[in-house]
């Protein structure tokens, strides 16, 4: 028996290959004191499409601040409510304002990576407590501390990275057509047409508010940062519209500001009539 949650989705890209989570970096060994550190420019984008009601929420700890960001470490987050259900607005601000106050509780002596996955799962379950099952959200978030990034995830909000000239997708969509593609991968009968022509495919599988959260996807190894990596973090109503191609030419825009500003313009062009809430957080490192 599958527990999913139907999303209003007309069309969704092709699947993009994503990172493997457990892969191994090379961390340099020289200590952080002596080495010049990353600074983080940051912007957002925040729309609502074509819906009658905004059902995204986003929100950013220390990004005005060099001290801070050094000392606790910037974060980003963005959860999308699952507008099928009630209450889409009010959970997906909970689970925002939930995982602000899990990060700012955060032992930055201990793993960071564990600490950011089981704040998804104490927020999944505050979440359920409180809205007894009736709203459930996506969410990813990204923490960069100590010239590393560590991400967890629930659900089909994206989070990408540009590096130099390639961009890729660092986690992985929870729905139905992904556990069919696994499911068909151990059976040796691999047919990605039908996985994605099914039609519970959009369907998610794992999310803020589920009566039991079990799958959050996350870094264990922190990925390290170069000068010059953009990550975008973003609901849906940007990953399910604008391919990595289009993405990669609007991360490829001079500041954080701009790049909000060409995904924008690239989605109304398309003009879609049931063009999904959109947010996006874009953040760049650099020296």
């Amino acid at each position: 028996m599958h527990l999913f949650w139907r999303r209003k989705k007309e069309s969704s890209p092709n699947p993009s290959t994503n990172i493997p989570v457990d892969t191994p970096v090379n961390v340099s060994a020289a200590p952080l004191a002596s080495r010049r550190l990353l600074s983080y420019q940051t912007a957002s984008l925040h729309r609502i499409g074509a819906r009658e009601n905004q059902e995204d929420s986003f929100g950013f700890a220390n990004a005005q601040d060099v001290t801070d960001i050094k000392n606790m470490g910037l974060l980003a987050v963005v959860a999308d409510g699952m507008g099928g259900l009630a209450c889409g607005k009010q959970v997906s601000s909970r689970t925002v304002n939930l995982l602000l106050k899990e990060f700012s509780c955060m032992d930055r002596e201990a793993d960071m990576a564990v600490q950011l996955r089981d704040s998804f799962l104490r927020t999944s379950q505050a979440v359920y407590s409180e809205f007894q099952g009736r709203g459930g959200s996506t969410a990813v978030a990204c923490i960069f501390f100590q010239e590393a990034c560590y991400f967890a995830s629930v659900g089909d909000s994206g989070l990408y990275l540009k590096r130099e000239d390639g961009i890729c997708r660092l986690n992985r969509e929870q729905n139905y057509c992904h556990e069919l593609y696994l499911h068909m991968i151990r059976t040796k009968q691999l047919n990605a047409q039908k996985a994605e022509s099914d039609p519970d495919a959009a369907c998610l599988n794992q999310f803020i508010g589920i009566h039991t959260l079990c799958d959050v996807e996350f870094f264990r190894i922190p990925l390290p940062l170069q000068d010059g990596d953009t990550f975008l973090l973003c609901s849906d109503g940007v990953s399910g519209v604008l391919t990595e191609k289009e993405l990669s030419f609007c991360l490829h825009a001079p500041s954080p500001q701009e790049a909000c500003r060409q995904i924008d313009q690239k989605i109304q062009e398309k003009q879609l009539p049931y063009q999904d809430n959109y947010t996006a957080l874009v953040i760049t490192c650099g020296y």
